[in-house]
């Protein structure tokens, strides 16, 4: 049975090369462009093996926020946060959620 893999990023661009390498790699991609989705995504399915968020995002839900409510539904599931606009407090926040973090 393949992996799971929620992939949530609002560049279209970026999100379909980004599910293209995970698919490559053999794990089921769920995808959604908002925090907002990826929120009902994940409310609908239960879990996913591994939630890989981006941290900016159109709407009122950040990456952090998707990570932080995946830790409340699943606290063993992996998280990893990426960004283009990384600092020492995004950082230090991804870490506390049990987080990898790439920038």
């Amino acid at each position: 049975m393949a992996r799971s893999v929620l992939l949530v990023e609002d560049s279209p661009s970026a999100r379909r090369n980004i599910a293209r390498f995970l698919e490559i790699a053999g794990y089921e991609v769920a995808q959604a462009d908002t925090g907002e989705d990826a929120v009902r995504l994940i409310e609908a399915s239960g879990t996913f093996d591994v939630v890989v968020s981006d941290l900016r995002m159109p709407g009122m839900i950040n990456g952090l926020d998707v990570l932080s409510f995946q830790n409340r539904i699943a606290p063993r599931t992996g998280s990893i946060l990426m960004t283009a606009f990384g600092s020492d407090q995004i950082r230090d926040q991804t870490r506390k959620l049990g987080a990898g973090y790439m920038e």
